[in-house]
């Protein structure tokens, strides 16, 4: 990214136009730029942007779904942008937050109505007892319709998805709306606060409910698409449940054995390659059984238990409720794991008890009752973490009623059509019995009861929708949570290291930043380096030898990389000398120029899972949208998404028309428009410049911002001298964020941070971490190999 310092010398005019500014609005006059300037071309091309206490959890306790009819379409929807909502620091995470993070654990009894909690209740404590559950303070009751066009009773697609994300849809949706478009949910938006996540159930980890709120699918049946999604756009820190089949494709059964005795049609089916083999490779430490859950030791926890449910239950098995691994147990695991975070933002947990909704569709009125106990003892435990820890919404529901049980007493039934359960049911503490009658083996559309305490959970009570849920835990997250600057180191902090070499980056790392800013362009064999430069520079690379004996194009230097192959640019040496201009500069000797995909590579080596990504595509003189604009893009693409760091890479380009060809081949990544001066962007010039993509820029007045929201951009990243208060204002009010470039002095620093910029991008990571330090910002963390 060729970001150039900021100096004085940019006109009052550039400052105006870019803002906004009316008229006697004047010079802000806050940033008096010098830093270290490289040639700036000048006109449409592209700009060059050179420099301006843990509670103690004790697990107690002893150790099939619904079939909606859906919308047939196969395709699996692109995952969404994640939403963090605003000017909370999240959307460039990487602070340490602060003591007032929230943590989020919301406990779902899956077809969990007020006749199952009766039953529970009764059976377990007796008619003057509590549940743990039922002794959490703000009581609520939820409608659980669906949007679907055909019943309004809800599947639990639709309702987990109600929940998520706060958007009703149809039966068997999974993270999208009634137009099958992605929604974002409450676990996304934790993941963009700097909050860690986990999903933990007995039901497969990627059936409806978990599945809501870590995927995108059209179809909940997708399970194997919503395991890959869980690994390569949500990741969630804490995966524990059932549905080991989904993770290994067929042929290959994983640490469970194929079709089990207890049911034989069990095997592995996935169709997305080793999922778990992927997760390990992620950094994922993978348990399969008690003892390997309670030895794990990682941040990153993937446990599958059973090869479907972690229980048995349909018509041609016996129905068996006792998972290898208790609910108490993961639940503890989960909340041992997420409440380490080093960052301590907090975290968001959602723990589903499958069994309730299973047994109540096969009317089994003994095993609805045990699993709902295991469910009990699991929120007891919960409920203990929130009380120690003070600042936890603790939230209890079902998301919706299943078999339409009734609670009778002794002696003739009701409805003698009716499947009857012919044994009794103790009442607890008492010489009382109790019979369940059952209407149907599907859903019903009742509401359902929800009980919850800690902060927000007064916003829980009365009678209301099930997508008030979702508002709830997202507000309290958002509530807990500071704005944070975003530390962006330029090229890896070529005012410090080599720039754009590996050892810039891993010092970054180590150093601790938000963000490493980095440049790509493509080689004429298709592959995507970290590289800023369209030609090879005798001030940065020094030729070695041919790549072949003989090679008609050696010597390289002075070459453009779009005529080079990777391993013709692999043989320059661009660690040979301090580049001009930058006297504190570490010489990284020998330095090869990289591949993207080996700067992911580093941070996973570094562990460094928060780390986030500015990837600029370069743009070629001239080339402003053209076919190498278009395939660089792509390919850049490719490797984020096989980097499985789609959720923490930012596509940053001067070249507009890329960031459009985003919208449409990967949503779900935040785009960010790069502006230069007024004139660069052809401010009072006729017709549109080339490099915004059919935008005149004075159809907005000369507003960078507005013309950047006009496209749906997330972020706009100005030139450091063209920053005011009106053009933060205007971004803010519009939820966007002001990421400057390149800033190297600390006055600079200073100023920019006082007109309330969401990060800054710097050639010196050392000077603006200081500046972070001294002016009360958390720090964002250091990573070691």
């Amino acid at each position: 990214m060729k970001k150039t310092a900021s100096t004085l010398s940019t006109a009052i005019l550039s400052i105006c136009v870019l803002a906004g500014c009316g008229v006697g609005t004047g010079l802000p006059g806050v940033i008096g730029g010098t830093g270290h300037p490289t040639s700036h071309p000048t006109g449409h091309p592209g700009p060059t942007k050179t420099p301006t206490p843990t509670p103690t959890i004790s697990p107690t306790g002893t150790p099939p779904t619904s079939t909606p009819t859906s919308p047939p379409p196969t395709q699996t929807p692109t995952p969404p942008p994640p939403d963090d909502g605003g000017d909370d620091g999240g959307d460039h995470g990487g602070g340490q937050g602060d003591d007032d993070a929230v943590n989020v654990i919301l406990m779902v009894g899956d077809g969990m109505g007020t006749s199952q909690r009766d039953a529970i209740r009764l059976a377990s404590v007796g008619l003057s007892g509590e549940l743990a559950m039922d002794t959490l303070p703000q009581v609520g009751r939820v409608h659980t319709n669906s949007a679907d066009p055909g019943t309004f009773v809800t599947d639990s697609a639709a309702a987990a998805t109600s929940m998520a994300t706060g958007v009703k849809t149809y039966n068997g949706a999974i993270g999208v709306d009634l137009d099958q478009q992605p929604v974002t949910s409450a676990l996304e938006i934790a993941e963009r606060l700097g909050k860690s996540t986990g999903l933990v159930t007995t039901a497969q980890v990627t059936d409806a409910t978990p599945a809501a709120f870590g995927s995108h699918v059209l179809d909940r049946d997708e399970q194997s698409a919503i395991a890959a999604q869980f690994l390569r756009s949500s990741h969630p820190e804490v995966i524990l449940g059932g549905g080991e089949d989904y993770w290994y494709p067929a042929g290959n059964p994983g640490r469970l054995p194929d079709n089990p005795a207890e049911d034989d049609s069990e095997e592995s089916a996935g169709t997305e390659g080793n999922l778990v083999e992927e997760a390990q490779e992620q950094g994922y430490e993978y348990v399969w059984d008690l003892p390997g859950l309670q030895a794990a030791q990682g941040d990153l926890l993937l446990g599958l238990f059973a090869n479907e449910e972690m229980f048995q239950y349909g018509d041609d098995v016996e129905e068996v409720y006792n998972p290898t691994v208790p609910l108490t147990e993961m639940t503890g695991k989960a909340l041992e794991v997420l409440n380490s975070n080093p960052d301590d933002n907090g975290f968001f947990l959602m723990v589903e008890e499958e069994g309730i909704d299973a047994m109540s569709h096969v009317n089994n009125g003994a095993l609805t009752i045990e699993s709902g106990i295991q469910f009990d003892r699991s929120v007891a435990l919960a409920k203990e973490f929130a009380e120690q820890d003070g600042n936890t919404l603790l939230i209890t529901v079902g998301d919706h009623q299943t078999g339409g049980m009734t609670i009778e007493p002794l002696g003739d039934a009701t409805n003698p059509d009716s499947p009857v359960q012919e044994e009794p049911f103790d009442v607890a503490d008492s010489d009382q019995q109790f019979r369940i009658d059952w209407t149907t083996n599907g859903h019903t559309g009742d509401d359902v009861p929800l009980t919850a305490m800690g902060p927000g959970s007064e916003m829980l009570t009365g009678v209301y929708e099930n997508t008030r849920i979702f508002d709830v835990m997202v507000s309290v997250m958002r509530s807990g949570t500071d704005r944070d600057l975003d530390l962006q180191a330029h090229r890896g902090g070529r005012g410090e290291n080599t720039e754009e070499s590996l050892a810039a980056f891993a010092h970054a790392l180590e150093l601790g930043v938000t963000t490493l800013e980095l440049d790509t362009v493509l080689t004429e064999d298709g592959r995507v380096i970290v590289w800023h430069d369209d030609t090879i520079m005798d001030t940065k690379c020094a030729d070695t030898a041919p790549a072949a004996a003989g090679d008609p194009e050696f010597p390289y230097v002075g070459d453009r990389v779009a005529d080079l192959t990777l391993a013709q640019v692999k043989t320059l040496d661009c660690g040979f000398q301090q580049l001009p201009g930058f006297p504190e500069q570490n010489v990284a000797e020998g330095n090869r120029i990289a591949e993207l995909r080996d700067v992911y590579r580093l941070a996973r080596d570094y562990r460094a899972r928060r780390i986030q990504f500015n990837v600029e595509t370069k743009v070629e003189d001239g080339q402003a949208g053209g076919p190498r604009s278009v395939a660089l893009t792509r390919a850049v693409v490719k490797v984020v998404r096989d980097s499985g760091r789609s959720r923490r890479t930012t596509i940053q380009s001067f070249d507009w028309s890329t960031l459009n060809l985003l919208d449409r081949i990967a949503p779900d990544l935040t785009r960010v428009a790069l502006a230069g001066t007024a004139e660069e962007l052809g401010v009072g010039q006729p017709g549109a410049a080339p490099q915004l993509g059919g935008i005149d820029i004075d159809d907005f007045g000369g507003s960078v911002v507005q013309a950047a929201h006009s496209r749906g951009y997330d972020v706009v990243s100005p030139i450091a001298t063209t920053v005011t208060p009106e053009m933060v204002r205007s971004a803010h009010e519009l939820g966007m964020t002001v990421i400057p470039w390149t800033v190297n002095e600390v006055a600079d620093m200073h100023a920019l941070i006082d007109l309330g910029v969401d990060g800054i991008i710097t050639d010196y990571p050392t000077r603006l971490r200081a500046v972070m330090a001294e002016r009360g910002f958390d720090l964002p963390r250091t990573y070691r190999r």
